[in-house]
Order: C-alpha cells, then sequence, then structure tokens
C-alpha cells in the first residue's frame, strides 16, 4: 500500500496542529506572592486575610516567605488546616539562600534541611532561594566563585529533593548582568533535575533584554514565572499598564507548552502601606485575558 506525497503531506500537517492543540490546550497555573499585603510573623491572621483576598481573586496557588509560617510550628494543626480552607495551593516558602560563602556548603546545607522539614509541615511544594545582590552586582565573578554556588545549590537541591520538595532558585536583576552570564552559568553547572528556576522574569528583563528567549531556552527548568510591568523600566504598575512584553511572553508560553506557575508579584518595597488588591486585582484580569488563566 502506497503513500503518495498529498496524503504524506496532509498527515504531517494534522499531526503538528494536533501538537499545537495539544499545547495550548495545557495552561499555566495561576498564583501570587503576597508580597502586596500588609504581613507580620507574630500576626497569622494578616496572612489568612491575605489568602482570603487572593482566592477571591480566583488564583490557584500562593507563595509567601517562609517567616510568616514558621511561628505557627506550635499551633500546626490549626493552621495547616486554616491554609487548607483558603483553597490555595501553597506553591512555594520564599526564604533567603543560606550563607554558604561563611558557612561552608555542608553547614548550609543543614540549613537547608531544615527549611525543607519546616515547608513540607505546611504542605508547601517548593522552597524558594533568593540571594540578594548575587555574585556580583554588575556581573563581575571569578570563576571560582560561580562554581562555589553551583557546588552549593547542587547540594541543596538534593537535600530538597530527598525531602520531596522542589528547590527553585529565585533571581533577581544582578544574574541578568552582562548578558546573563551569572544565570547561564548557573544553568550550565547545576543539576537540571533538582535545581529548578522561580524565574523573575520582570527583574531579568530590565537588565537583559532577550529575558523572554532565555525562557524558552530553559523552560523545562522553569519551576514559575514570577511577572511584573513597569513603566519607562522603571515603576513598578499593574500587569499591562507598563511596557513589559507580555503578549511576546504568552506566545513563549505557547510555543513551549510551558505549564508551570504563573505569579503575580506586585512588590511594592518602598510603600509603608501596601496595596494589596488595589494592584492584584487590575494584574489578575490582565492575566486572564493574555494567559488566559
Amino acid at each position: 500500500m502506497s503513500l503518495n506525497r498529498r496524503n504524506f503531506l496532509a498527515g504531517a500537517a494534522g499531526l503538528a496542529a494536533a501538537g499545537l492543540r495539544a499545547r495550548a490546550a495545557v495552561k499555566p497555573r495561576s498564583g501570587c506572592q503576597t508580597n502586596a499585603w500588609n504581613l507580620d510573623p507574630a500576626r497569622f491572621d494578616l496572612l489568612l486575610t491575605a489568602l482570603k483576598e487572593i482566592k477571591e481573586l480566583e488564583f490557584q496557588g500562593f507563595e509567601t516567605n517562609i517567616r510568616f509560617v514558621q511561628p505557627q510550628l506550635n499551633n500546626l494543626a490549626k493552621a495547616k488546616a486554616q491554609i487548607e480552607a483558603t483553597g490555595l495551593v501553597f506553591l512555594g516558602a520564599h526564604t533567603d539562600i543560606p550563607a554558604y560563602w561563611k558557612l561552608g556548603n555542608e553547614k548550609a546545607a543543614a540549613q537547608v534541611t531544615g527549611l525543607c522539614a519546616d515547608a513540607k509541615k505546611f504542605d508547601a511544594k517548593a522552597i524558594i532561594f533568593s540571594h540578594i545582590g548575587s555574585l556580583s552586582k554588575t556581573g563581575d565573578f571569578t570563576e571560582q566563585q560561580l562554581e562555589q554556588k553551583c557546588r552549593f545549590l547542587d547540594l541543596a537541591g538534593q537535600r530538597c529533593a530527598d525531602a520531596g520538595i522542589v528547590l527553585a532558585y529565585h533571581n533577581h536583576e544582578p544574574e541578568f548582568e552582562k548578558n546573563a552570564r551569572e544565570q547561564f552559568g548557573l544553568m550550565r553547572h547545576t543539576n537540571s533535575k533538582t535545581v529548578m528556576m522561580m524565574y523573575d522574569i520582570g527583574h531579568a528583563w530590565r537588565a537583559y533584554p532577550d529575558a523572554i528567549s532565555f525562557f524558552e531556552q530553559y523552560h523545562t527548568r522553569v519551576y514559575g514565572l514570577h511577572v511584573r510591568d513597569y513603566h519607562n523600566h522603571d515603576i513598578s504598575v499593574p500587569l499591562g499598564q507598563g511596557e513589559f512584553p507580555l503578549r511576546k511572553l504568552e506566545a513563549a508560553i505557547q510555543k513551549t507548552g510551558w505549564h508551570g506557575w504563573l505569579i503575580d508579584e506586585e512588590e511594592r518595597p518602598d510603600m509603608s502601606d501596601k496595596p494589596g488588591m488595589k494592584v492584584t486585582g487590575p494584574s489578575r484580569k490582565t492575566m486572564r485575558e493574555i494567559f488566559g488563566v
């Protein structure tokens, strides 16, 4: 039985179209960082209020700093039940990376083990590590510094994997200075199975115009995307009110079939009274309109 060229091309086109439809049907999950709310480690009720409002905005999950839940370890059953009652997934507990450059890898990794244990008690799915300032604010560092950081992340990633939790590294702008020198180094020299990214694509874009191309290249290692928008490349505004290329990002998500956590982070560090729903509400509307989630 022969297959002529026309039938072959038609079949190939059909398979390609089916593949595109399948990727389009798989969408990211919507999440929200709690940085837009006034929180206090001593006031668990403030976190619960924020989660209630995040749920009202129809997000599927939330991310918060681990220090806002750790004080409840002595009241774990009740606190965990209250979080579960919101109907939100605790997608990630955020914290600073342990000072491995002072402590040494083993002592720093022991801290990671403790953080994993605390986060797991609240059913957090990931530990999200930030390295404020990173190796260098300007992208100038030695290969030895990069190697040391990669060794620590690999060790920490294994500790997290052993605990049944994801390690997701959260970048700021410095990792993307000098053509994303540090972030490319981290991706090339760490274990792709145990060191994931909480890719703050807004921070990255401010330092590296090809931030979306970077996402396309490493999307399989992106546990979550922090999306944010800026006016004049500097002033934080709700999604859709600035210049960040949201539709280009949406096209990249469709192209790759990525379906991790798409997270709105309305960080307003200069505001003493956080805006909460005033900024997350408009951003949530934009997320639905552009990303369909």
